[in-house]
């Protein structure tokens, strides 16, 4: 199985980023507009972004779906990949000051966002400190095997949703140790609850800031960016400590947003992030 990663991500990152650029730059947008990953990133944008023309909507529709395919290039790299290489390829660490306070002596939380390569950034982590955390199966059953293998590497712990996983997950940071969950896809019936997602209603993840509460461990939000002139880049943010409180999703959306706003086309905006809405439309996704 690694070996066809391999060979799906061959090229160098950086090369494999330039040679995406060239080509999108003359990929006509009525191609792209008969995807439909890109008619729900194009939608999601004109709803987070109202006040964008339908221009400046194409355009950064566009610029979104090319970084869609870099991130999915991102993990097959990932997945082909030592942790000694994804070290390497991780130019900077923004904030890693707050990822080692305490962190061999007490529990830890980091909730992350679809921002390039989940996989990538997880693996990066998993090199610094084991953890146990969240895995959601993939359907295929080879894929699935090689990934979760692959993701409890170093003494990790990939749970399943639910909750017996969430209970492993409580008694892990009870006992000191780290969990990562990407906290911004809409989770299953009873893991999550409605707050609002750029102004809008959003049935949202709220296991993390419930895990804070009950624990009083610390929280921290981890997302992957890259900048052209250095590479990959790593980000922990210190959130606002009234994700402590009740109202903790709120405060979690509203830490995820001001990281999306700095670089919107990163943001993984192909999910149906509005699917569940408490009113009509049930699904905006359909009208």
């Amino acid at each position: 199985m690694k070996i066809i990663f391999y060979i799906f991500s061959i090229y160098p990152l950086k090369l494999a980023f330039n040679v995406c650029d060239g080509v999108f730059k003359f990929l006509p947008l009525r191609i792209l507009r008969t995807l439909t990953p890109f008619r729900v990133t194009r939608k999601n944008l004109s709803i987070v972004f109202p006040n964008l023309s339908s221009q400046e909507l194409d355009s950064l529709a566009k610029a979104s779906y090319l970084e869609t395919l870099k991130s999915i290039y991102e993990t097959l790299y990932t997945w082909s990949r030592s942790s000694t290489k994804i070290i390497y390829q991780t130019k900077k660490i923004n904030n890693r000051f707050l990822f080692n306070t305490n962190a061999k002596k007490d529990g830890l939380i980091i909730f992350a966002l679809h921002n390039r390569s989940i996989d990538f950034m997880l693996r990066w982590i998993s090199s610094q400190r084991a953890h146990t955390s969240l895995y959601k199966k993939i359907k295929s059953k080879p894929i699935n095997r090689f990934v979760k293998k692959l993701r409890e590497e170093g003494d990790c712990k990939m749970v399943e949703t639910g909750i017996g996983g969430v209970k492993s997950i409580l008694n892990s940071l009870m006992n000191n140790q780290m969990t990562c969950m990407a906290s911004d896809q809409v989770p299953a019936n009873g893991l999550g609850t409605y707050s609002t997602f750029f102004g809008h209603e959003c049935y949202s993840f709220a296991l993390a800031p419930k895990l804070a509460r009950k624990s009083k461990k610390q929280i921290l939000m981890s997302y992957l960016s890259y900048e052209k002139d250095i590479g990959h880049v790593i980000n922990f943010v210190d959130p606002n400590k009234e994700i402590y409180n009740e109202n903790g999703v709120d405060v979690m959306n509203l830490e995820m947003e001001n990281q999306i706003k700095k670089s919107p086309a990163e943001y993984s905006w192909e999910y149906k992030k509005f699917r569940k809405l408490s009113k009509e439309p049930k699904d905006i996704y359909k009208t």
